[in-house]
């Protein structure tokens, strides 16, 4: 078999997320609820998460990410706990209610792509799971979030949680 060129793989993979994120978009519905989704699966990728550690995830500013999480707070989809190590600071983990609404709309994306999938032959679908783990294993060991040392963020006060 032919060598692919890796730069190749790398602007495919790219059209291809941004697709499957357009089309989970239709999916959903509304943005709103697609950034909520987004936001409550960084949550639960590195909970208990402190905000700006969050925002790093999130990729936005810590006071964008501060307004979203206090949104989902008050929906009832997080919880804001002290961090035990530093009581100034908090820390967010997903309720119950906020599990449940991550497991159904990942259901509904589920039930939309899984026609396709079955499709594939099985040789296919073992190809695609070795591409998915391979890219997973890379973004675990590699990705700039997961690096980041909780203990070395700088205290958030509750003034800057609010």
């Amino acid at each position: 078999m032919d060598d692919v060129d890796s730069a190749e793989l790398v602007s495919r993979l790219v059209v291809v997320s941004s697709r499957l994120t357009r089309a989970f978009r239709r999916v959903i519905g509304n943005e709103n609820s697609l950034a909520a989704l987004r936001a409550l699966a960084v949550v639960e990728q590195y909970q208990p998460v402190r905000v700006g550690h969050f925002a790093q995830g999130y990729l936005s500013s810590q006071p964008a990410a501060t307004k979203l999480l206090a949104k989902l707070e008050e929906a009832g989809l997080v919880v804001r706990e002290a961090s035990p190590t530093d009581g100034r600071a908090s820390q967010f983990s997903l309720t119950d209610a906020g599990r449940e609404r991550l497991a159904e709309n990942r259901s509904i994306m589920i039930d939309q792509m899984q026609p396709y999938f079955e499709s594939l032959s099985v040789e296919e679908r073992q190809s695609v799971d070795r591409a998915l783990g391979l890219v997973s294993d890379f973004l675990k060991d590699r990705h700039p979030v997961d690096s980041v040392d909780e203990s070395a963020e700088a205290p958030e006060s509750d003034a800057n949680v609010d």
